[in-house]
């Protein structure tokens, strides 16, 4: 997961471009700084589940999926329909 966090795409948060994501939205596959980790925690897990790249077990497969995608590959998709000015 360190090696994840180093590319490029993922040295900042997903949702606020902090320079600081050590949690990630295993629901959406980004990761995120602790600030909006407490976002997600918020919606509740039937929406988004939350985990802490160095505090919780991760299962191989999971870190594997991960290795396929980054918050940039993400941020495509969900933005995809959002104006240009937002």
């Amino acid at each position: 997961l360190e090696a994840l966090l180093r590319k490029e795409e993922n040295r900042e948060c997903a949702d606020c471009s902090s320079k600081t994501p050590r949690w990630a939205s295993i629901t959406f596959g980004t990761f995120v700084c602790l600030r909006c980790s407490g976002h997600h925690r918020n919606l509740q897990v039937h929406i988004t589940k939350i985990k802490s790249v160095n505090l919780d077990k991760w299962a191989p497969e999971m870190v594997e999926m991960y290795k396929f995608v980054s918050n940039a590959i993400i941020n495509t998709y969900w933005e995809a329909r959002l104006p240009s000015s937002f």
